[in-house]
């Protein structure tokens, strides 16, 4: 993918600075420090992308919350919350239009949280991680031990939509479950603003729905009013963060 921009940039007379990486996994002072998702190493992409130095590796969350904050709503925010809701959940804190990395780099792990609740009826403790059960792959997954069929989580909102059944219960649960997430993210960490991304943002209705019931959830009555918009940069917002990431290293 390098080389066919590299070549793009060449015939358009354009220059390369360098290479902007946005990864879905861990991500401290531009090392990657996990392998869940995609299996690079530093040395890796340091040899992979040596033609089109220098290289910037940063999480793709925290790269989509910068491009937010200089292109998209949280331009004007001193504090505001980036949520990527897609194949995985995800989460950044921008403070000054800054993206909030955490002692490690860490600080963005609300979906792979393991959250841990009291069945009161049964008296059981019941856990989860919410990208197990409300990500594009968890709604997916969910759908297909019910139906037996594998499709896509947008099949699935249209399944609910049209049939209801189990594809309305699977996206009913999940909704109420993402919505309760950004909810404990508003009385956390106290944003200005909300910004939801990511592939099932796209998905007619859900970015309101899911409002509605944080809405509803946040502790606080003033905070009830925190606004929750739509991501301005949409699907690019990883590629272009990317960009202002390595560029911001570049003297």
């Amino acid at each position: 993918m390098a080389a066919s921009v590299a070549a793009t940039a060449e015939q358009e007379g354009l220059e390369i600075l360098g290479t902007g990486i946005g990864m879905p996994e861990l991500v401290e002072d531009g090392r990657i420090t996990s392998d869940a998702v995609v299996g690079w190493t530093d040395a890796g992409v340091a040899d992979a992308f040596s033609a089109h130095r220098p290289i910037r590796v940063e999480a793709d969350i925290r790269a989509a919350a910068l491009a937010e904050a200089r292109l998209g709503g949280a331009a004007d925010q001193p504090v505001a919350v980036y949520v990527n809701l897609g194949t995985g959940i995800s989460h950044c804190l921008l403070i000054e239009g800054r993206p909030f990395e955490g002692q490690h780099g860490r600080a963005l792990m609300s979906g792979s949280t393991l959250m841990t609740v009291l069945d009161t009826d049964r008296n059981v403790l019941v856990g989860s991680c919410m990208e197990d059960v409300a990500s594009g792959r968890g709604i997916s997954e969910r759908y297909g031990r019910f139906s037996g069929e594998a499709v896509s989580a947008e099949q699935v909102f249209e399944r609910a939509a049209e049939r209801g059944g189990a594809a309305r219960l699977v996206v009913d649960q999940s909704i109420e479950l993402l919505g309760h997430m950004v909810a404990n993210l508003v009385d956390i960490l106290d944003p200005g603003l909300v910004i939801v991304g990511g592939g099932l943002a796209n998905v007619p209705g859900l970015i309101e729905r899911v409002g509605d019931v944080a809405r509803r959830s946040v502790w606080s009555d003033r905070a009830r009013n925190t606004p929750i918009h739509p991501s301005v940069c949409g699907p690019l917002a990883g590629v272009i963060g990317a960009g202002f990431t390595l560029l911001d290293r570049i003297p």
